[in-house]
């Protein structure tokens, strides 16, 4: 018994004055810092899309660890200031919707706080939102109909992007390049203009490149009636070159160490992405644009794969 009384109060004293022997310095560190609180969430990857991919940002240089640390300091109810993560979000049509980035924002703004005056809900609000003063996340877009990375190369774009002091900014362009005949040369060396001027305009700025989701292309046939020329319908394809475009977006991401998200292949590649999109009816009629869930889908999509690196990062 008095071996046992012994052993008791040693191992006692033990665990006491040497925690550190059963837990480690991570284990310490993340008990007292609520920053390093993973973010929880349930997918929204449609159970009958094939072909998927799993949703994550390809980042090998971790490139976006800046704006990460930026999202953990708004976890931390210890940091008494005001601390705002502010998004730029440029593109097309597929942004001009203003569906897609109002998605992913409100789902940031939920964990991380909100930021912003407003909402750029629907095609008439605007794209630019006001600070309210406190802390969280402020989610602007600037999208124009059928652009392409060129119709940015515009220092009042640059100027106003920079006013917005964006620590990240995302470009999703790619869909419109991919229509008629496709350059993949002439695709890349308009990413690279609109790059270093971006650079040049916010050289802080993290970074985030996406790919477009799949279109369809519909081919006509021209006919003289009359004295009057007509088209017909002859049928409707996918658009094979977006593959194309989304590959020349990943390989100009990799080649700059800057993250991509390629929603292409995520959401199915050239065998499923059209198909997936078409089967759901996310597609409008004219199967390029998205109906408003389609663009809300993908918005959800793009912040649990944003959350995926953030927990990672964790």
């Amino acid at each position: 018994m008095k071996i046992k009384i012994t052993f008791f109060f040693l191992l006692t004293g033990f665990l006491w004055t040497c925690p550190e022997s059963l837990f480690s310095q991570q284990d310490f560190e993340n008990t007292g810092n609520t920053a390093s609180r993973p973010v929880s969430f349930e997918t929204v990857m449609p159970l009958s899309f094939k072909g998927v991919k799993p949703n994550v940002i390809q980042d090998e240089t971790h490139s976006l660890s800046s704006f990460y640390e930026k999202l953990s300091m708004l976890q931390n109810p210890v940091d008494t200031g005001t601390t705002v993560v502010r998004v730029v979000h440029i593109g097309d049509s597929h942004v001009r919707s203003h569906e897609f980035t109002p998605a992913f924002s409100s789902r940031l703004t939920e964990v991380f706080g909100n930021a912003a005056v407003g909402t750029n809900e629907g095609y008439r609000s605007e794209g630019i939102l006001e600070e309210n003063g406190s802390s969280g996340v402020i989610c602007h877009c600037i999208g124009i109909n059928g652009a392409i990375s060129q119709n940015f190369l515009d220092e009042n774009y640059m100027t106003q992007i920079q006013q917005l002091h964006p620590d990240l900014i995302i470009i999703s362009l790619g869909t419109n390049e991919s229509f008629s005949l496709y350059d993949p040369a002439a695709h890349y060396d308009m990413m690279e203009s609109l790059f270093s001027m971006i650079r040049s305009y916010c050289p802080d700025a993290s970074i985030l490149y996406t790919t477009p989701p799949g279109a369809y292309k519909t081919i006509y046939r021209r006919y003289i009636r009359h004295k009057r020329v007509y088209r017909r319908v002859i049928r409707v394809e996918e658009n094979r070159n977006v593959e194309k475009a989304a590959a020349t977006i990943v390989q100009f991401a990799a080649n700059h160490s800057v993250a991509c998200w390629d929603l292409f292949n995520i959401a199915g590649g050239e065998k499923y992405a059209c198909k997936n999109w078409l089967s759901g009816n996310y597609f409008q009629r004219d199967r390029v644009h998205f109906v408003s869930n389609g663009y809300a889908l993908q918005g959800n999509l793009l912040y649990e794969a944003i959350m995926n690196g953030y927990n990672e990062k964790k």
